[in-house]
């Protein structure tokens, strides 16, 4: 009840800090022909739901069943599949047991530099960038959705197993401060339980403590 009594005081939004939510494109089911096992040219690794692990980090893997690792693409057809700036990624459905709904992993500019673009599948969410220069980084984001605190938040919103994008970008987050001293935070190399800390503040009463 504290909670989401502190969540209708908190107007804050993804868009507010220069980022939007939107489906992995890829369904694999309708490009079965340009999946490849090996990499050939003109080919783009897939980003399966797998490549976020359990523990919230970005593993590029494709070790299940019918998870072949590179896509053909055939442009300009296929532009619309490529995904060519760094993002935070979450995997779109999880089950009931599981101790988080939200599960996210930072995908790193260096790895779509790499690769020049690559191809998510729709049982990710990606949250992008939607201006040139947003307010925090895209760590900052991953450290905020990984905070259990967060993940409590996002349960009182959320009422199934799904991670929807709608859901993701009603989501209240803390205010400018609270996000500035998160980024410096980030950038310092702090550990986690001091960032996890400082977002727990910004969603209790605590709020004070969470203020520069």
């Amino acid at each position: 009840v504290a909670l989401t009594r502190r969540l209708r005081s908190m107007p804050h939004r993804l868009s507010d800090y220069g980022y939007g939510v939107s489906t992995g494109p890829f369904v694999w089911n309708r490009f079965k022909d340009q999946l490849h096992h090996e990499r050939k040219p003109g080919c783009y690794p897939i980003i399966w739901a797998e490549s976020v692990t359990s523990a919230c980090r970005f593993e590029w893997r494709s070790e299940r069943r019918n998870h072949a690792p590179w896509f053909a693409a055939k442009p300009p057809r296929d532009n619309w599949l490529m995904v060519t700036q760094p993002c935070v990624l979450l995997q779109r459905t999880t089950a009931k047991e599981q101790h988080r709904r939200l599960i996210a992993a930072e995908m790193s500019e260096s790895f779509i530099r790499r690769h020049k673009a690559v191809i998510v599948e729709n049982h990710l969410n990606m949250v992008r960038a939607t201006v040139p220069a947003p307010q925090v980084p895209a760590a900052v984001i991953a450290a905020l959705l990984n905070s259990a605190i967060v993940d409590a938040a996002f349960r009182c919103i959320n009422g199934s197993v799904a991670v929807s994008a709608f859901e993701l970008e009603e989501l209240p987050l803390p205010p400018p401060a609270v996000m500035a001293k998160l980024a410096a935070l980030v950038a310092a190399g702090v550990t986690a339980k001091k960032i996890k800390a400082v977002i727990s503040a910004a969603y209790t009463r605590d709020h004070a403590a969470a203020t520069p």
